[in-house]
């Protein structure tokens, strides 16, 4: 049985393109993975999970990846980071006036608000659910509160533009979503929304399956944004697509739309999304072959092994290749808030805690696959074998890249 309607247009009736599964920790709500499916009426794709928007908004409260300055993106602490929300202020300042009252939704650590600040906006607030981002913000002199898309406290008022940047891929409830942010909108008003292009993911991937994760619920082309939105009667007045850079040089497809009151319109198929979907699984797929080969070479070699990575792609991995009977002896993750946790009963290490531990080290990136080599040979100063995930995919990156 379907778990979740359609969060477009609410039918059940729906094709299985991907069952997605990982591995993850005791406090996640996804419970082991989710069906990717495509919507047979409109045409959206999404995950059909269980969990509801009750267990997302606990764990993003309790769990935000966001909240670690080091690791998190959105506080503009990288110089990447930084160039992405200053891009994105400069987008905000053509469209809106320089008095406009804007609410950021999702806002983390609170780097749009402050590259809004820069880009001369006075009046500009940030909500965000885990309290440690919000302490980071307000130390930052940021005027940011604690709650959710969900409970936005009444005592904000209204806002000229509200502004959902990477958020909605998120939620769950995404029609409860809008409605909420429609209280909190001044007549005349803008949402601004950003979120990941789906129907260009097969053009950027750079590692398997990297949309399919466990924090990202819905899979928007331009045509299902239109829809949702048009529910609501809002439209675009003014839309488009980016590739970020996240990090350099790996591109990440984004699309955007400046929606305001209009008609309310009827949703129209998306027709597209389903194929470019079933293109994004087939080269993802391919991806995943030749890393379980990698980790195979390894196991069949070594009797025991470290994996560097608690991340997206290592719970994808120890649930659909042979790293899932690997004899993993540690993990290690730069974040500090994944150290001494356990994974599979194994524990989780700082990179600090590796010496001792002359196992061949796994690294479960394709992105930050450079920086951990420096960190294991440079800062540790570490001769242990590293096997990288990257073997033999560059050539599917190049043609990924060459096809934007």
């Amino acid at each position: 049985m379907p778990a979740r309607p359609s969060p477009v247009c609410d039918a059940a009736e729906r094709e299985v393109l991907r069952t997605q599964r990982f591995v993850v920790a005791d406090e996640h709500p996804l419970a082991g993975g989710y069906d990717v499916v495509c919507c047979g009426r409109c045409g959206f794709v999404f995950a059909d999970t269980r969990a509801t928007q009750a267990d997302y908004d606990a764990y993003y409260a309790e769990h935000s990846k966001y909240e670690d300055e080091t690791t998190g993106t959105g506080g503009g602490t990288t110089d990447w980071d930084l160039a992405r929300l200053d891009d994105t202020a400069r987008d905000l300042a053509i469209a809106l006036p320089a008095d406009a009252r804007i609410l950021d939704v999702g806002c983390a650590n609170g780097g749009l608000l402050a590259a809004l600040r820069r880009a001369g906006f006075e009046h500009v607030a940030g909500v965000d659910p885990s309290p440690t981002c919000v302490r980071t913000a307000c130390d930052a002199d940021l005027d940011v509160v604690e709650g959710s898309l969900f409970a936005l406290p009444r005592s904000l008022g209204e806002f000229d533009a509200i502004l959902l940047s990477h958020v909605l891929e998120h939620v769950s409830d995404l029609h409860v979503a809008v409605e909420r942010l429609l209280d909190h909108l001044a007549p005349g008003g803008c949402i601004y929304v950003e979120v990941p292009d789906a129907s260009r993911y097969a053009e950027c991937v750079v590692a398997p399956f990297q949309d399919f994760n466990t924090e990202h619920l819905n899979h928007f082309s331009a045509a299902s944004l239109a829809n949702l939105m048009g529910r609501h009667g809002l439209v675009a007045a003014e839309r488009g697509v980016k590739t970020l850079l996240a990090p350099p040089p790996c591109p990440y497809p984004a699309l955007y739309g400046f929606f305001r009151a209009g008609e309310f319109r009827p949703v129209e198929p998306d027709t597209a999304l389903r194929g470019d979907t079933l293109a994004y699984i087939e080269r993802s797929a391919e991806m995943l072959r030749r890393m379980d080969a990698s980790v195979r070479d390894v196991i069949e070699r070594e009797a025991e092994i470290v994996v560097w990575g608690t991340g997206q792609l290592a719970m994808k991995l120890l649930a659909e290749t042979a790293l899932r009977d690997a004899p993993i002896v540690a993990f290690v993750d730069s974040n500090p808030l994944s150290q001494g946790k356990r994974l599979q009963g194994v524990p989780i290490l700082a990179p600090s805690e590796l010496n001792g531990y002359g196992q061949p080290i796994v690294v479960t990136t394709t992105i930050h696959e450079d920086a951990i080599r420096a960190t294991i040979r440079d800062e540790l100063g570490l001769p242990n074998e590293i096997v990288s995930m990257r073997t033999g995919l560059e050539c599917l990156v190049r043609g990924a890249t060459a096809a934007r």
